[in-house]
């Protein structure tokens, strides 16, 4: 297969010569002979593969393909050198090097290699823009303007910076951990490289170590052949442990070593391997809370928080749930092959009063089972079970894991008040029916009587409360639990967390919000 190529090698004469055989082969070749130079001729290029010599009379080979590497967009480097040397090979392949080649390698052997060093290129920069694909198809959990979303693609984007930097996604079920551990590779200059995605709550506890790290044959019973694990196949891309805190504890020393060495060991062999690829892991639990109860390491927990990106739940969201369920219902109604329904101001008031326990993913199967059950055009309130119910007074049931939840949210009956969110109104009166979503191209608005803006009109018939006066009153609400919560624990900021049901750095940023210190 054709592809570009940059040489960069001092010696003009194999320069030339490369130069000459390469594109008759079809290939478009370009070169430089300094290793200064090398930078901006490969951005300039755009090469799929690099032929970089070992030494050059301003470089080491080494050093410059670890500073070419980073901007190389998935390009394959090979090394070359009148003079092979296994450990230089070695350590070359070690750094990221497709391959290593001797310049008194036959034409046709060189011609090869470099064939093949552009195949991988290809492959590589095709998943990035699978990956890249599957990041935007995937991002319905980051719709919105809210000012939670906000910070979460400020941290998304500095930690995707730092390739290396192991990062700790918090958040509740349904939040979009997921979505933004695969964003954070999309951005990164791993994203020509493999996302490997391990569920560790899905993997057998016998069977954990042998699926990340891979076991030789006859190591255990069923070992048949050799196998590669997790570890190995993500290569220099990224490894996302999701549910980290499922693991049990003898599994949870083993990772603390992968962690801390960068090393791991296949079962059955004591050959030590190197790992590459940069680590995110993935919790809805609360680790304080689990190392405090004796079932996560905390020396584990220190090293995985080196930089931590909170998914913030539905709830805080504000006019997000609005945005997320206009994106939804546009979304199914496009794969059903039907014309956009419109919605009344009642559904619109019970999708912006309900808690969401189950977050985005909770909010996008509501509307998928309303589309699926009412076919005509307009979605009442009744097409959604559970916001019907708790319309009447129903609570959605505890979370699985109490420690990363809020308290429980309240029945409305009148005019209460759920702790962390807005005060909920009484349901409203059946009013006229008005347009969900805009029919003007673009992404998706809700328009009517309460979504037409963030501040709209006063409701006559709802004592001419705002959607800025309910926002107002659930600021003074959340200001008052937290000021309470804090005056019980004596102003421990990691009991208090506990017990309003928060992280503690979800506390900390309420009052940092709230001003409290």
């Amino acid at each position: 297969m054709a592809g570009r190529i940059l040489i960069v090698d001092d010696d003009d004469g194999f320069r030339r010569a490369l130069k000459r055989a390469l594109s008759h082969a079809g290939f478009d070749v370009s070169e430089c002979a300094r290793g200064a130079d090398a930078q901006a001729r490969l951005t300039e290029s755009n090469a799929d593969v690099v032929l970089l010599d070992y030494q050059l009379p301003d470089a080491n080979g080494l050093a410059l393909l670890d500073e070419l590497t980073p901007g190389a967009r998935g390009a394959a480097f090979l090394m070359v050198t009148a003079y092979p040397d296994l450990e230089v090979a070695v350590e070359a392949m070690r750094r990221g090097a497709f391959d290593y080649v001797p310049k008194g390698a036959e034409l046709r052997e060189l011609l090869m290699r470099i064939e093949r060093a552009a195949e991988v290129a290809s492959l590589r920069r095709r998943m990035a823009e699978a990956s890249l694909a599957t990041q935007n198809a995937a991002a319905d959990a980051l719709i919105g303007d809210s000012a939670p979303m906000a910070e979460l693609r400020k941290r998304v984007a500095a930690v995707a910076k730092a390739e290396d930097t192991t990062a700790l996604i918090l958040g509740e079920t349904g939040t979009g951990k997921g979505v933004v551990a695969r964003m954070i590779h999309a951005q990164s200059s791993r994203a020509y490289e493999p996302l490997v995605v391990v569920d560790c709550s899905t993997i057998p506890a016998n069977l954990v170590e042998s699926e990340l790290f891979g076991h030789e044959k006859g190591s255990f019973t069923g070992a048949i052949s050799s196998k590669q694990g997790r570890v190995e196949a993500a290569g220099r891309g990224t490894l996302f442990l999701d549910e980290i805190g499922e693991l049990e504890l003898p599994m949870q020393a083993k990772l603390l070593r992968l962690l801390e060495e960068k090393e791991f060991i296949r079962v059955g062999s004591t050959r030590v391997r190197e790992m590459t690829a940069r680590i995110i892991a993935a919790t809805n639990r609360d680790l304080s809370r689990a190392v405090a109860e004796g079932r996560f390491r905390a020396d584990l927990r220190y090293r995985l928080e080196v930089f931590v990106v909170e998914t913030p739940p539905l709830r805080t969201r504000g006019d997000d749930i609005l945005k997320l369920a206009a994106h939804f219902v546009q979304d199914r109604a496009r794969a059903l092959g039907r014309s956009l329904p419109e919605i009344g101001s009642e559904l619109l008031h019970a999708l912006f009063a309900y808690p969401y326990p189950g977050n985005v993913r909770e909010l996008r199967n509501m509307v998928e089972q309303a589309m699926l059950l009412n076919a005509s055009d307009v979605l009442e309130l009744e097409d959604f079970p559970v916001l019907s119910r708790a319309a009447r007074g129903w609570e959605p049931p505890p979370r699985e894991h109490p420690s990363v939840a809020p308290p429980p949210y309240p029945a409305f009956e009148g005019r209460s008040t759920q702790p962390f969110g807005m005060p909920m109104p009484s349901p409203l009166p059946k009013p006229p029916r008005a347009p969900m979503l805009s029919p003007h191209p673009g992404p998706p608005a809700i328009v009517g009587e309460q979504a037409a803006s963030s501040t709209p009109a006063a409701d006559p018939d709802h004592g001419g409360e705002t959607i800025a006066d309910i926002r107002a009153a659930a600021g003074r609400e959340q200001r008052r639990h937290v000021v309470a919560a804090l005056k019980h624990t004596g102003g421990n900021v990691t009991a208090a967390a506990r017990q309003m049901g928060l992280s503690r750095y979800q506390l900390i940023r309420l009052i940092k919000k709230h001003e409290l210190r």
